[in-house]
């Protein structure tokens, strides 16, 4: 549940769809007014990432990451949402979040990955930090989750420099119990996307009004779709 009158105080924009509540701010101040059962998102890693793309996608140019000089909005993030359960990207060149309790890894295949180009093997894993309490599912799951990700340039598709694949998204749901789901750093909408394909309830906040904007244009997108041929199973 959450209280939309509280969600209008504090956010500069606050949208409707379907089963998603979006909210344009810092979610730090946002947070308070949420009352999530469940949260999977990919924060600033803290490693004060940009992109070296020239290209005319909205990240290029090196065009940062909003509060990725280090960890502060994450763990603040994640102190703010409790003990509930949580699945949060991440980056070893980081400090993991002091309360994680196992890492995941994903797998995303030989297709992509730079790195130091005078070595024979490209990174392509990236890390999920497990936070929280009352995960579901039963212990058949290995620590590796596979999935491909998304295409690496703008003309292809991608909406967001670090953006994370719908399909992998809705495997990480899967063991995340049900009722509502939050993002706080939600960028292009992605789990907002895979929330409403798994016919979830969904709140996310975005401090890039930019990012904000392609976030409800996506989820208005996933909310027709389901809408017109039902919901995924």
């Amino acid at each position: 549940m959450t209280n939309r009158a509280d969600m209008e105080a504090l956010a500069v924009r606050v949208e409707t769809i379907g089963l998603a509540t979006l909210c344009l701010g810092d979610c730090r101040e946002i947070l308070p007014a949420l009352q999530p059962d469940c949260a999977l998102f990919d924060p600033p890693f803290g490693i004060g990432y940009k992109s070296g793309y020239a290209t005319d996608a909205l990240w290029a140019g090196g065009r940062s990451i909003a509060n990725d000089g280090c960890t502060t909005a994450r763990d603040e993030a994640i102190k703010m949402l409790g003990e509930i359960p949580m699945l949060v990207f991440g980056s070893r060149k980081a400090p993991l979040p002091p309360s994680c309790k196992m890492t995941l890894t994903w797998d995303k295949g030989p297709a992509l990955g730079m790195g130091d180009l005078s070595l024979p093997w490209k990174p392509t894993t990236e890390e999920i930090y497990v936070v929280g309490r009352g995960f579901v599912g039963t212990r058949d799951k290995g620590a590796v989750v596979y999935h491909p990700p998304v295409q690496s340039m703008a003309k292809n598709g991608r909406l967001h420099p670090n953006e994370k694949p719908v399909g992998l998204l809705r495997i990480l749901l899967q063991s995340l119990p049900d009722g509502l789901v939050c993002d706080p750093f939600m960028g292009s909408g992605s789990t907002g996307v895979a929330a409403l394909q798994e016919n979830r309830s969904f709140v996310g906040c975005e401090i890039d009004p930019a990012y904000f904007d392609i976030a409800c244009r996506r989820i208005e997108d996933a909310q027709r779709q389901g809408s017109l041929f039902g919901a995924a199973a």
